[in-house]
């Protein structure tokens, strides 16, 4: 029903003067495939396909919290009420702030990254290793630590600074989610920080 009618829109395009050249989607390709597949506008009219940026940040958070269950099945605790761990308050504030990260930075692929690493690699940081090269500089930053430096200041305890603070014993098993969800190839796909909103697909 969905693909034939936005079939159906893309048909009518032409008649009016104009082509949609966008499919903005969450995970599901069916309707993008569709469209491509029947080749509305002719086979040299390339369809690209754009992320709903709701979408794709909840897949941080579910992502982390299906880690957290596959290794306590294992017998690895990731979770837990002590500092560091993984916990479903942690996990909702990096959703936040991998959602953010790409808002703030709309239209800059690279910035993108490199704020959607900021977070992970701050969150992991202590007094005996920070790691904030990649957080904002400046006095107005959002990362204490930086804030500090700019002001020419001694950065403050880490422990009480850090609102987010992970184990960085669990980076290996957080990292390939960052990675994937801090590719090229995805952060293209929200480029333009597009969200669905109420309809199921948009068209642009």
């Amino acid at each position: 029903m969905e693909m034939e009618a936005a079939l159906t829109l893309w048909k009518r395009s032409t008649s009016l003067g104009f082509r949609y050249i966008t499919v903005l989607s969450d995970g599901d390709c069916k309707t993008f495939n569709y469209l491509c597949e029947k080749k509305v506008y002719g086979p040299d009219i390339v369809i690209k396909k754009e992320e709903c940026i709701n979408h794709v940040s909840k897949r941080l958070g579910t992502a982390l919290r299906s880690t957290v269950k596959d290794c306590r099945a294992q017998g690895i605790s990731l979770g837990g009420k002590a500092h560091g761990s993984l916990k479903e308050a942690t996990i909702k504030k990096l959703t936040t702030y991998y959602q953010k990260a790409i808002l703030r930075n709309k239209g800059d692929v690279n910035a993108m990254k490199t704020a959607i690493y900021a977070t992970l690699l701050h969150s992991i940081s202590t007094d005996a290793k920070p790691q904030h090269s990649k957080c904002p500089a400046g006095e107005n930053s959002w990362c204490f630590y930086q804030s500090a430096i700019a002001n020419g200041e001694k950065p403050n305890n880490h422990k009480l600074n850090v609102g987010t603070p992970i184990n960085e014993k669990f980076l290996p098993k957080i990292l390939p989610i960052y990675q994937r969800l801090a590719s090229n190839e995805l952060l293209e796909r929200c480029i333009r920080c597009g969200t669905q909103m109420q309809t199921k697909v948009c068209i642009a």
